[in-house]
């Protein structure tokens, strides 16, 4: 249906929007052509010329000049986008003219206008960030190259951890996803097996899966960990850690961080003497988290890194990029197709039998929590990336001694001896002390393992230098 006037004074009285913008005149074609990239690279709208900001509409003369001078414009548009675009004429007194552009949302992020590519905000059209640029390039698939094919400049075969690419092989033919032949081929052959080469060259995938800790120069390679005391941030740290290091080592970090903090519910079942032993939390549904977060993070954004926070009632776990194409957070807790931002990152995790390539990872953490009977993990898009919080079933804050049902209170010092303990299943006091975070006297530490004892959490195994301590609960 072409503009008419009345629709056009009802359009104008909303004023200046995310989709609408106007413009007084064709003399600032320029401003107004980039929010028509703006649009194009948004949720689309109208760009009205021949009204003030005010909404007031004073038209102009529109000549074959006119014309001409929109359609030069419109041909700075890349792609080209002249479908997505409808321009009316509507006439206004005095043989004057009000020109309107409608634009749809383009098919084909990201559009650029005079090489330049612009988005919108509010009211306002702006310069797009080089990120979020990049973002779309590589969501519209038009460069040849993810993130992760480019190649490694500064990088060599000795970079890299042999050694662990060598279990890739092993964990491969174990899992039956390569053929047992591989195992008499070298590093090299291996890595073009795996599409990490190219013209005997690393691409960025084969150091972010396999790099040596000191030889690893990408800083947003890195995992943060924390225990916070209570149910937010601003509580105290009980334990904080960060570390750098290719996927499989922070996937390796996170599993000990994890078992250090996360406290073992202990029970008999009514025929059997042996005691069972069940985290609050399903190990493999948390794991499942901790790799989606490595395979599917955002590595162009250098910026970001993967989180793990465990707080009181929740344990909660981010990393960079949004959820790409036709995905959105409703659908992850459905049957879906698996779309991978990393392919070969993801590729490297398959080989070794972590991950399937068929988009149930989220269901499968649905289901391992309803299975133990605990609430199903939350999934959401926070902060340009993906948080999933998985909640106890009660909350960690205190201990429970499960012979007696007795909740046993410890202070923050007394909660990281106890999670070393449980880190280590046996460890000497030396041991303990080292790992403590500025630890106090050893007479001091002797008296936090006593009450510990007392409590009925710990136990005693040995005499003297040789003692260890061992969970008792």
């Amino acid at each position: 249906m072409p503009m008419t006037l009345n629709k056009l004074k009802k359009l104008i009285a909303q004023g200046e929007a995310e989709t609408l913008e106007l413009k007084k005149s064709t003399g600032l074609l320029q401003a107004a052509f980039e929010t028509v990239c703006a649009f194009l690279n948004g949720k689309g709208g109208i760009l009205v010329i021949g009204v003030t900001n005010e909404g007031k509409i004073v038209g102009q003369d529109v000549t074959d000049n006119t014309r001409q001078e929109i359609a030069n414009h419109l041909a700075k548009l890349e792609p080209p986008a002249q479908a997505k675009i409808k321009i009316d004429y509507v006439p206004i007194e005095k043989n004057k003219k009000v020109i309107v552009i409608a634009i749809s949302t383009g098919n084909h992020h990201p559009y650029t206008y005079d090489a330049r590519p612009f988005l919108r905000s509010q009211s306002t059209t702006a310069r797009m960030p080089q990120h979020r640029y990049e973002q779309l390039i590589v969501e519209r698939g038009q460069l040849n190259h993810a993130w992760e094919e480019y190649l490694a400049t500064g990088y060599d075969m000795k970079a890299l951890d042999h050694e662990e690419i060598y279990k890739t092989v092993a964990d491969g033919i174990h899992e039956g996803r390569i053929p047992a032949s591989a195992q008499k081929e070298d590093v090299k052959e291996i890595l073009q097996r795996l599409n990490l080469l190219i013209d005997d060259k690393l691409k960025r995938a084969a150091v972010v899966l396999y790099a040596k800790p000191g030889e690893l120069k990408f800083m947003h390679c890195m995992i943060k960990m924390a225990r916070f005391k209570g149910t937010d941030k601003l509580g105290e740290f009980i334990d904080n850690q960060q570390l750098y290091g290719n996927a499989f080592q922070l996937l390796d970090a996170a599993d000990t961080f994890l078992r250090r903090h996360l406290p073992i519910a202990s029970f008999f079942k009514p025929d059997q003497f042996k005691r069972v032993d069940k985290p609050i939390l399903p190990v493999m549904a948390v794991r499942e988290a901790l790799i989606n977060a490595l395979c599917h993070r955002d590595y162009a954004d250098l910026s970001t890194d993967i989180s793990l926070a465990i707080f009181d009632d929740r344990i909660e776990i981010w990393n960079s990029g949004s959820l790409l194409k036709t995905l959105n957070v409703d659908a992850l807790r459905r049957k879906h197709t698996s779309i991978l931002r990393n392919k070969l990152i993801a590729n490297a995790f398959y080989v070794r039998g972590l991950i399937e390539k068929w988009g149930i990872g989220t269901n499968k953490m649905i289901d391992l929590c309803k299975h133990q009977d605990i609430p199903e993990p939350e999934f959401a898009e926070f902060f340009g990336g993906l948080l999933v919080t998985f909640r106890f079933k009660e909350p960690i804050g205190t201990v429970i001694n499960r012979t007696t049902a007795v909740k046993v209170r410890l202070n923050e010092r007394q909660e990281v001896i106890l999670s070393i303990i449980r880190a280590h299943k046996m460890v000497g006091l030396k041991q303990i002390i080292s790992e403590l975070i500025n630890p106090p006297s050893e007479r001091t530490i002797q008296k936090d393992l006593r009450y510990l004892k007392h409590q009925g959490l710990i136990t005693l195994t040995g005499h003297t230098r040789a003692a260890e301590w061992t969970i008792k609960i």
